[in-house]
């Protein structure tokens, strides 16, 4: 399905050559025309991608056509991100005073060349569009109609799924799978318990439901889970165990001191062990974990879940317990919560009968169930319902069949850019724990999402993965503090990888292994290891196109990956939009970063070695989110990050070593994220590179938390306090106010404090090392305040006067 994640790149290059910036540069450098006939080109190509991916199954000339066409619509978008950089920081910079070598750069010589060059390039580009816009002719392609895509789409009128029912019809599978846990083990003081069944039937969901009951866990003194998926790795697996025991990951430790400290972990105790989605057939693999597993008290048992009775056999199990489908009726109970309106069960009996005909295909697999009852939801009528039960009958023959196609089905009801944003995912290895915000920004770092009126592009993607939730593309796995985790069932990965083709790939530690195609797009590795990554970096760097380079090992290992290795990403992959390099022991950043004109994602966070960031990262000029978390030993942002004029997001969250803010950050007037601003020791009326709390007046898009640390350093505490405008930033929903008393000799506290009043959105607000008497009376006018935490304060009863009022529902006030 070559078109998913090409209507995404096409949808975003109509938008920009539709933009009011686009036809201003395109008429000074005198190239409108041309950019305004790709524009119609690839809005006519784009019309047609629908029919073409439908034809692709049985034409293998429309096939070929839709290949040959993702590479010179991925051509053409990277040569129109050039000549859009490269036009747009010439006329930002038209008119500045210039060193010797940047007047030479902006000469009229210079800027002639420049035109003459991107002009060939582009009608060059023009051409090539156009000859194969005029092959599909050959294949009478229907053009569809715009899609009209609501955000809301009456989700509200749909019956709701509350956890409780995801495990409908499973309490007697639970039963027997508890008295298997209870009873006594017959020959040794381990037993296995597998759970076998097809993908999608709930194997896992039945594990989680055993696993939290009451009666487990007093039966069980110690309880693990892990997750192991596809790849079984003794020391990866032993890593795994010890930090569900413990809560703890160990870090690097070799496998004779991991398998010491397992034992110590399990020893004498009874426990419990799930291993989830086990897909391992080596027996001597096996039974290497199963000799460091045998330490625990007698009656210890593991659960395992698979898809494979082979895989079950081989754990010489007490007994193979094997999931079935749902019953007709808890079938048609699922079904019945997801696909009807509220009232239309009752009223349609048309619908009811054309909905059992379906579930017969479903085999009872509830993700089935679930993934054809989202799609019927959004139908209202029974002709809309029996073109849907035609399409299922027509790609299921018989009762047994692969439930495969009706996850397709779900798939095929997408509306398109959904369908870019889905099968992105698939560059995710299978079972990895998604979050949501890192996901919507690379969404729009890669121009999936489409652009609106009233609502920030950050919204807009936010509704996007809320959808394919809704869904079901994605589940929710848990998280801490409240930090939701989401992940893609095997299946519907498995989906994603077939519609991404080769677009999207996870080179895997096996990577000797791996077929890297050249056309690849999107990539993601682990590569915990300086080798592993050394041999990946290799299979790549023919993949010339690439646009996506994650490493997704959540293990963050010191020293993998150094300045050469980083060169060698940033000299091969010149179409980079995202890079994700975190936690990997990086001591220094190349200067050659600045090469990635197209770089709208930079993740270089938990690299504790990092101390600067090269000046070259301004040259990025589309960045959009900049990201340092947790960079201890940071002690500045680059002194010109005012030229990176599209950032939105600056997290900067945990760099404790900075000691200051650039002057010039106020200019970035899309920054949404900007966690931590820290007062400089020097004074910014006598540095002309150090930004003062000014900086943040402007910056009224800023939401979620904001620290502001060492107040105690202001000389002007009011003046100062009062130009940032906190009041002003009504999406800011954190405030932390911080002074160091040690080093506070202005004694300006309350001042600072009353120059400080938040927008009354303010949910939680933090106060620490406040040296004042008295809080301030805005306080009061914090209506919508859930949280405060007052702490080493001056007095700890500043601000009960305040808080005594009716007016607060707070659930937290710590002191």
């Amino acid at each position: 399905m070559a078109e998913a994640i090409l209507f995404g790149v096409a949808q975003k290059m109509i938008e920009s050559l539709g933009s009011q910036l686009f036809q201003e540069i395109g008429s000074l450098w005198g190239v409108k025309d041309e950019l305004q006939n790709i524009k119609s080109t690839v809005s006519k190509i784009q019309a047609v991608l629908q029919d073409a991916a439908e034809q692709q199954n049985h034409n293998h000339q429309v096939k070929d056509w839709l290949e040959k066409l993702k590479d010179v619509v991925y051509d053409a978008d990277d040569l129109l991100g050039e000549f859009f950089t490269e036009a747009s920081r010439r006329r930002a910079m038209s008119g500045t005073k210039f060193n010797k070598k940047v007047r030479t750069f902006f000469s009229s010589e210079n800027q002639v060349a420049f035109r003459i060059e991107m002009s060939g390039k582009i009608k060059a580009m023009r051409k090539k569009l156009d000859a194969i816009a005029k092959e599909n002719r050959d294949f009478n392609l229907k053009v569809s109609p715009p899609e009209n895509y609501s955000l809301n789409m009456q989700r509200e009128e749909t019956h709701s799924f509350v956890p409780n029912e995801e495990v409908i019809g499973r309490e007697h599978d639970k039963e027997k799978i508890i008295k298997l846990l209870l009873e006594p083990n017959n020959e040794e003081n381990l037993s296995v318990i597998p759970i076998v069944g097809i993908g999608g039937l709930g194997k896992t969901t039945l594990a989680q439901f055993v696993y939290n009951d009451e009666n487990v866990d007093k039966h069980f003194e110690l309880k693990m889970w892990v997750c192991v998926s596809d790849a079984f790795e003794l020391k990866i697996i032993v890593e795994k165990i010890i930090a569900s025991a413990t809560g703890k990951k160990p870090e690097d430790l070799h496998i004779d001191q991991l398998q010491k400290l397992l034992r110590e972990n399990i020893d004498k105790k009874k426990y419990l062990l799930v291993l989830d989605d086990v897909w391992n057939e080596s027996h001597d693999k096996w039974d290497n974990l199963k000799r460091l597993l045998k330490g625990g008290a007698e009656g210890s048992k593991i659960i395992m879940t698979t898809r494979s009775k082979l895989v079950a056999e081989i754990t010489s199990p007490v007994s193979i317990y094997t999931l079935n489908g749902l019953s007709d009726d808890e079938s048609w109970s699922l079904f019945e919560q997801i696909a009807f309106r509220k009232g239309q069960e009752t009223n349609n009996r048309g619908l009811e009968e054309i909905g059992k005909e379906i579930l017969v295909r479903c085999q009872g697999v509830p993700l089935a169930i679930k993934s054809i009852g989202r799609v019927l939801c959004l139908e209202k009528t029974e002709s809309e319902w029996s073109r849907v039960k035609d399409n299922v009958l027509a790609n299921i023959l018989q009762p047994g069949d692969d439930i495969f196609p009706i996850l397709k089905l779900s798939y095929d009801h997408l509306p398109s850019h959904l369908k870019s944003c889905f099968a992105y995912c698939s560059v995710f290895p299978k079972d990895y724990e998604i979050e949501k915000e890192m996901v919507v920004r690379l969404w729009i770092a890669q121009g999936f999402i489409q652009l609106s009126n009233t609502k920030q592009l950050e919204e807009v993607a936010n509704e996007y993965f809320k959808d394919l939730l809704w869904r079901s593309f994605f589940e929710e796995v848990g998280g801490e503090f409240g930090n939701l985790k989401y992940k893609m069932h095997d299946l519907i990965h498995d989906l994603a990888e077939s519609v991404a083709m080769v677009d999207c790939k996870h080179v895997d530690r096996d990577s000797k292994n791996v077929d890297v195609d050249e056309k690849i797009r999107h990539v993601s590795c682990p590569c915990i290891t300086r080798s592993s990554l050394n041999e990946t970096l290799s299979l790549l760097v023919k993949a010339k196109k690439i646009r996506t380079f994650l490493l997704t090992s959540k293990e963050h290992s010191y020293n993998v990956l150094d300045e050469p290795m980083l060169n060698t990403i940033t000299s091969n992959f010149k179409s980079l939009r995202a890079l994700d390099i975190v936690g990997r022991g990086i001591t220094m950043v190349p200067n050659s970063i600045g090469d990635l004109i197209h770089l709208k994602y930079l993740d270089l966070s938990r690299n504790d070695n990092i101390i600067t960031l090269p000046e070259a990262i301004t040259r990025l000029w589309n960045l959009q989110t900049l990201k340092v978390f947790a960079c201890r030993s940071l002690k500045e942002v680059p002194k010109d990050i005012k030229e990176l004029v599209n950032l939105r997001h600056l997290d900067d969250n945990d760099c404790n070593a900075l000691s200051n803010m650039p002057r010039g950050l106020g200019q970035l007037t899309c920054l949404q994220t900007l966690p931590l601003f820290v007062v400089s020791k020097d004074s910014s009326s006598t540095s002309k590179h150090v930004g003062g709390l000014g900086e943040l007046n402007q910056l009224n898009n800023i939401r979620g938390t904001l620290e502001i640390t060492h107040l105690e350093r202001l000389e002007d505490a009011n003046s100062e306090c009062k130009a940032a405008n906190i009041s002003g930033k009504q999406h800011l929903e954190e405030l932390k106010l911080r002074w160091d008393q040690e080093g506070n000799i202005n004694n300006d506290d309350e001042k600072s404090l009353d120059g400080l009043q938040p927008h009354q959105n303010l949910k939680y607000l933090s106060v620490r090392g406040y040296g004042g008497v008295r809080f301030s009376s805005w306080l009061s006018l914090l209506a919508n305040l859930v949280e405060i935490e007052i702490s080493m304060v001056k007095d700890v009863n500043i601000c009960h006067g305040y808080l005594n009022s009716p007016l607060y529902n707070l659930y937290g006030f710590l002191i």
